[in-house]
């Protein structure tokens, strides 16, 4: 039969590597957190410090644009893009009533 000072000793080694293993992964979340907070923090930095380009079109463009043509490449990244093809601006119309003339 085994000894008791044995068994007790092995029950305290596996408890100490359980133990260890949470340490262990708790600390790695903790890192992960962290290095989470420092990339937002630096994406909000940057997005902050590029300047905003001027539209080589007029708003509402993207609302006239034929949808079997690709999206223009200055279009894309744009800030506005969605409220621009939703828009119906002055000059989109004016163009669809010339070209259905």
């Amino acid at each position: 039969m085994a000894d008791y000072s044995t068994l007790f000793s092995l029950v305290l080694v596996a408890l100490t590597f359980v133990l260890v293993g949470i340490c262990f992964i708790v600390y790695i979340m903790i890192l992960g957190e962290g290095e989470k907070r420092r990339l937002r923090t630096s994406e909000s930095g940057s997005a902050e410090s590029i300047p905003e380009r001027e539209c080589p079109h007029f708003f509402g463009y993207l609302s006239g644009y034929p949808k079997s043509e690709s999206v223009p490449d200055e279009c894309f990244g744009c800030a506005q893009a969605n409220e621009c093809m939703s828009a119906k601006s002055e000059e989109n119309t004016a163009e669809q009533v010339a070209e259905q003339s």
